[in-house]
């Protein structure tokens, strides 16, 4: 610790307590005198993510299904819809992902349940790697719109089911695109 507190300038305390939080959040692991490191996630690790990803935009599409102010929250998801739109049309992927994040992010804050926002964004950190390959795979950000916009549309109509049906096909058809690109040979 002592070599990044003198990089930056500070003192061991914060360097220390900012490393444990990003242990929590599960970006580093800790090694008893040897220091912290950045963990490895397996498949395993990644499907059990997308598993915990797939509950939460559930619950949340729901809950903004039932809120009374599921127009204004479909209206704000929509207009994000449509800047992924714009990026697809433009080739832009790595806005495009930017973008899907912001989605999700928005989801889970508009829901009006902070837990749900707080558990969305420890797992979205850990999630970057999946959501960088499969958003590379042909035809799945087109498809993840269309899955978007199912959302959108249940929580326009108030429809608590089919907006956490939409939120869950969306998650479950993400977590299985991830795990065919992994499987999948890479092209030389």
């Amino acid at each position: 610790m002592r070599p990044i507190a003198e990089q930056l300038g500070l003192s061991a305390t914060p360097v220390t307590a900012a490393m444990m939080k990003l242990e929590r959040e599960g970006f580093l692991i800790s090694k008893l005198h040897r220091g912290y490191f950045v963990p490895e996630i397996s498949i395993q690790d990644m499907s059990e993510i997308y598993e915990m990803r797939e509950a939460l935009d559930r619950l949340a599409g729901g809950r903004a299904a039932a809120s009374a102010q599921h127009f204004a929250i479909a209206e704000e998801l929509r207009a994000n819809c449509e800047l992924q739109r714009e990026f697809l049309e433009l080739d832009d992927v790595d806005a495009y992902r930017r973008t899907d994040v912001e989605f999700h992010e928005k989801l889970w804050v508009l829901c009006g349940n902070k837990r749900i926002r707080d558990t969305g964004e420890q797992l979205l950190g850990q999630m970057k790697l999946g959501n960088s390959l499969s958003a590379r795979l042909p035809g799945r950000v087109r498809k993840s719109l269309e899955e978007h916009l199912a959302i959108v549309e249940a929580i326009e109509r108030a429809d608590l089911e089919a907006a956490q049906s939409a939120a869950s096909r969306h998650m479950a058809s993400v977590r299985m695109t991830f795990m065919t690109s992994i499987s999948e040979p890479e092209e030389s």
